[in-house]
């Protein structure tokens, strides 16, 4: 019977997968094929032609591995499983080892060429507040509010499909006014991001001061609209002509924060204001990082995540993690404020639940940790 380490150098992933009535999904690349079961369920395959480094992801469950790895994981849905979980690995692997297997269909396929942003492709308008119905009527934000935030919204039209969103525009902040792709958003909860865009380095940029060199806060959202509500909710306590809000379009990265930084001047205070989730908590967590100049490697367990920052190794229970409880593991100083939203995921979320919340309570507290 041949070993765990010689199934892994001779049974491709593909192949078991086939067996399962796994197909190619549409669009999927050389590199990085995607393939999808009848139900649905689809896993993405990294060196599809190597099958001794060959390793899967599960798009749906977050599974990933080796070939063991997904046998195992879907060893019930063998006709054979054995009297116990290494016995129905070694009989499910041993039917594939030695077996002829074509690939072809994956060595022909060919990795499109990425595309690339061009503004050219859309006709752009600047709104009026009328036009930005869908953030009044949709996202409950006062016509008052919009109006403020005209200047960093646009309204494009793609020349080729001839659809019309609203549009926040994106920019490299400590390099050029260049736009660099546009956060979309519509009736009905339609959201997107122009294809070929930027998302790494360029954000929405909101700056209310007449200097760049006068702004001394600085606060980040995942979405233009959560910043918008949060001036909204808050906009009797901010100091809006020396402030800037800045999204970035839902997955904030530590290339955005560090070109912001290098825009404004050292000394600004940094709110972080993701959403109260673990997402957000870990956004804070990237946001102080990248403040502080330590690096940070995340890795996601089932119900954990395990960091190393700072020269310093230790895991955080799911329910746990916050920028707080990570600073008490990675001893450095930290330089962020956490605002988090209440009654509700998200600061837009608030806003549409405040009329629903008794006038004698707060809608928020602007808690600092």
């Amino acid at each position: 019977m041949a070993t765990f380490r010689e199934y892994k150098d001779s049974v491709s992933i593909l192949q078991v997968a086939e067996s399962l009535g796994y197909k190619p999904a549409k669009g999927f690349t050389k590199s990085r094929p995607v393939l999808q079961d009848a139900a649905g369920d689809k896993i993405l395959i990294k060196n599809p032609t190597t099958p001794s480094t060959q390793l899967y992801w599960n798009v749906g469950n977050g599974e990933h591995g080796s070939v063991i790895d997904f046998v195992k994981n879907n060893l019930n849905r063998f006709p054979n499983s054995g009297r116990n979980e290494i016995d129905g690995l070694n009989i499910v692997l041993s039917g594939f080892a030695g077996v002829a297997y074509d690939n072809t269909k994956y060595l022909e396929r060919t990795v499109q060429p990425q595309k690339i942003f061009n503004e050219h492709d859309y006709k752009v308008y600047n709104p009026t507040v009328a036009d930005l119905s869908y953030l009044t009527d949709e996202r409950k934000l006062d016509g008052k509010t919009v109006a403020d935030f005209l200047p960093f919204i646009r309204i494009i039209q793609g020349l080729n499909d001839g659809y019309k969103n609203i549009a926040f525009p994106f920019t490299i902040p400590d390099r050029d006014n260049i736009v660099r792709g546009y956060e979309l958003r519509n009736s009905g909860g339609f959201k997107s991001f122009t294809a070929g865009g930027d998302k790494v380095n360029a954000a929405w940029i909101a700056d209310f001061s007449v200097n760049k060199a006068d702004v001394d806060k600085v606060y980040f959202f995942e979405s233009a609209i959560d910043a918008m509500s949060f001036y909204e909710l808050h906009k009797g306590k901010l100091d809006v002509q020396n402030s800037v809000f800045v999204s970035a379009g839902g997955y904030p990265c530590a290339e955005q924060f560090l070109h912001v930084f290098k825009a404004y001047p050292y000394n600004v205070k940094i709110f972080g204001c993701h959403d109260n989730d673990m997402s957000g908590h870990i956004f804070d967590i990237t946001l102080a990082c990248v403040k502080a100049g330590q690096s940070c490697q995340k890795n996601k367990r089932e119900d954990a995540v395990e960091f190393v920052t700072n020269g310093k190794k230790f895991t955080l229970p799911s329910e746990k993690i916050s920028l707080k409880n990570f600073l008490k593991n990675a001893q450095f100083q930290n330089q962020v404020n956490v605002l988090k939203p209440k009654n509700g995921k998200d600061w837009n979320e608030v806003l549409k639940n405040k009329e629903v919340i008794s006038n004698k309570k707060p809608v928020f507290k602007m808690k600092q940790t």
